[in-house]
């Protein structure tokens, strides 16, 4: 299998309804990433990105937050 050559890390942090920072999966089904990984397989990227959730990456308030390596995005 070859080295993944992208890492999406797809924000998964839940807070309490209402808290003021927002939460990036407030329901906790991981939809935004499962919806990455539909779209990486769709494109048969599989073997070369992964979309892993991630811990709170601190930009919740902003909405769903993906960071994208190795290009820091």
């Amino acid at each position: 299998m070859p080295a993944f050559t992208d890492h999406l890390f797809v924000c998964c942090n839940q807070r309490a309804e209402g808290h003021p920072r927002g939460s990036c999966d407030p329901e906790g089904t991981e939809a935004l990433r499962n919806a990455f990984k539909a779209e990486l397989k769709k494109r048969k990227l599989g073997p070369l990105v992964r979309a892993n959730s991630a811990g709170c990456l601190d930009q919740c308030e902003l909405g769903p937050t993906v960071v994208i390596y190795p290009q820091g995005i």
